[in-house]
């Protein structure tokens, strides 16, 4: 993999092969001309200074520094005070040294440090695809960024679609792993939407462009891995709170080596190996490794602090229609409780209305509607998750759930208990029960699967919340094994069911579609959305933005969560320990002050590639977990 070099890490290879040249040309005089000690003395003085430079201007300005950005005022303040320490003792040529490899040993940790950065080097290159745009009957080459929308690009087999777009002709099967994380390709036809960083595998498509550049659905994933890598979790913040009470400890240390030891060399390897590199990477390495795992698996995290969350979860509240089920109702018949009506009819009064709605229960009414040559509604009025009104053809028309028709007074023509597979949406003319559609969908196939995985991991308190009716929500529950539910849920209904759950003590997990779960996602602990995939009110009213329809997912998430944090806790235990270590060495006069520089970088890359087992962490396919509360996450921690 490569990577362009930008103009502060140009400079600041310039100063150091500056300054190793000078400290270099330093060596050989004194070999030289051992007579004349200045004259390498005055080298090796002018190559520290070179160095050390901007290690003092970085502090300077790390001083007001907040959260992760002040890190660097932590690590820094002591290669400033082992510098000083060798100026004013007239070590030159060992401070020039020290400073050269620490400064070239934080260029490294900063390439090496790559989770995140793969994942969003990858999405850049995305953005940088060329398209061919059809203007005119003419095809012409452009760069992705340059699509407009409503353009026309034409794509061919084995082609990455530049921007989101809608098939205008042809057919193909699209792999979305990209976004995703899910291999198996799904297919595209006219009038299906495809997605920017979608690879066309086998078909000849031409596409109207919908989003282009930062509005695309890589675009915006893009941005959030890119907040995510920014936010700060609580366990950094812990490790900083420590931080203030590291540097006085570390100082005293080190005055009290020399006062003992009168030895300046053994003080200055003190400052040096006590550098905070391990305990200022640990947290923040591992997280963004985290992240890089979970975008490649398409769990869009949006910060890391939604990461540390996860591990404590236990009790998944989960929306039905969307989550649980597939989320695409299907009109299977139409029953007629009025002589005076026919089934078209009925079917056409109906999608009038839901035409202009974005419920799943609307749309799958609309679309069977769809053939049908549909009259003016007027004063249309909508009741979120009740229904709709409005007044057709000079007749008032609601149509909606049976409570709420029954709570206008409207008498019910049927008995919904003999119903118990199909949603009930029904259909009221000017006050009258004139007819009841019969909607059904399916349990998605890993629901059951998905529910056994969580109880694997020690989480046993499941509940549905749904606003169909009690006996399909009964129908649901027990096919995929949750004993409670609530039916006939309104969004605030929702959001008291998780208020009174947390107020428990329960630590919540809501699952919904993000459609008209927003209220529900935001209440719990953490809300998780299914099928993210081009849906922007998914992506910012969610904590973890689930790309795919899998549900197994969710496991996969709790499970990464845990072991982050235990990596995390291997890294500071591990820091800990070294530094103990190497002072005590360097105490003893073992280590000198170059070795103790090497030995800090060593403790630096243990943790960075300690953090980066997380990238391979590609779900729980291979996973043993324990099947009790007490140890079900202990597993996943080594």
């Amino acid at each position: 993999m490569t990577y362009d070099l930008d103009n502060a890490t140009r400079s600041r290879l310039r100063l150091l092969f500056t300054a190793t040249s000078l400290l270099a040309a330093s060596t050989l005089t004194g070999w030289l001309r051992p007579g004349q000690p200045a004259i390498p003395a005055l080298l090796a003085l002018v190559g520290v200074l070179v160095v050390a430079l901007p290690i003092v201007l970085g502090v300077i300005r790390a001083i007001r520094a907040t959260g992760f950005a002040a890190t660097q005022f932590y690590m820094d303040q002591y290669v400033v005070l082992a510098l000083a320490a060798c100026l004013a003792t007239g070590r030159y040529l060992t401070g020039g040294i020290v400073a050269v490899i620490l400064v070239f040993g934080q260029m490294l940790e900063e390439r090496t440090t790559v989770g995140v950065e793969m994942a969003l080097s990858k999405l850049r290159q995305l953005n940088r695809l060329t398209a061919r745009r059809r203007r005119d009957e003419v095809e012409e080459e452009v760069e992705a960024a340059e699509l407009h929308l409503g353009d026309i690009i034409v794509l061919r087999p084995g082609e990455v679609v530049p921007a989101d777009a809608v098939i205008l002709t042809g057919s193909a099967m699209m792999d979305q792993s990209r976004i995703t994380g899910e291999s198996a390709p799904v297919e595209a036809s006219t009038g299906s939407d495809i997605f920017a960083g979608t690879l066309n595998l086998n078909g000849a498509l031409t596409a109207r462009v919908t989003g282009a550049g930062a509005d695309t659905v890589m675009g915006r994933v893009q941005s959030i891995i890119e907040e995510a890598k920014s936010s700060e979790a609580p366990i950094i913040s812990l490790a900083e709170d420590y931080a203030r009470y590291y540097t006085p400890l570390i100082m005293l240390i080190a005055v009290s080596v020399f006062f003992f030891t009168q030895d300046m060399e053994r003080a200055i390897a003190v400052l040096v190996v006590s550098i905070p590199c391990a305990f200022v990477l640990a947290s923040p390495s591992a997280m963004v490794s985290a992240i890089a795992a979970g975008s490649r698996m398409g769990l869009l995290i949006k910060s890391v602090r939604h990461l540390e969350t996860a591990r404590l979860v236990d009790t998944v509240v989960f929306d039905k229609t969307g989550t649980l089920t597939v989320g695409r109702l299907d009109l299977e018949d139409v029953l007629l409780h009025d002589a005076t009506i026919r089934k078209d009819e009925a079917l056409r009064l109906a999608a009038a209305l839901e035409s202009s709605s974005n419920h799943p229960v609307a749309r799958a009414i609309a679309q069977a509607g769809e053939s049908l040559t549909l009259p003016t509604v007027a004063d249309l009025i909508e009741h979120p998750g009740l229904g709709l009104e409005g007044i057709v053809e000079g007749k008032k028309i609601q149509i909606g759930r049976l409570s709420w028709l029954r709570g206008h007074g409207m008498e019910i023509a049927l008995d919904p208990t003999l119903l118990t597979r199909h949603s009930l949406v029904l259909l009221s003319v000017d006050g009258r029960h004139a007819a009841t559609f019969l909607l059904a969908d399916r349990i998605r196939a890993e629901a059951a699967e998905t529910l056994h995985r969580l109880r694997s991991l020690g989480i046993t308190d499941f509940v549905m919340l749904t606003g169909d009716r009690t006996e399909v929500a009964q129908h649901i529950a027990n096919s995929i094994g949750i004993s409670d539910f609530q039916a006939e849920c309104l969004p605030e209904d929702k959001v008291a069911r998780i208020r009174a759950l947390k107020q428990q003590g329960k630590r919540v997990l809501v699952v919904g579609d993000g459609l008209n779960d927003a209220p529900a996602l935001k209440e719990g602990d953490l809300g998780v959305a299914m099928g993210a995939l081009g849906n922007d009110i998914t992506v910012h009213t969610s904590d973890v933005a689930l790309m795919s329809g899998d549900l197994r997912r969710l496991a996969d998430l709790l499970v990464l969560s845990a072991r982050t944090v235990g990596i995390i806790n291997q890294n500071l235990l591990c820091g800990f320990l070294f530094i103990i270590l190497a002072i005590t060495a360097s105490s003893l006069g073992l280590v000198n002050p170059v070795l103790a520089a090497f030995l800090h970088e060593f403790s630096a890359f243990f943790v960075i590639f300690n953090s980066a087992r997380l990238l391979r962490f590609d779900g729980l396919e291979d996973e043993k977990v324990a099947a009790t509360p007490e140890t079900a996450l202990q597993p996943v921690l080594a």
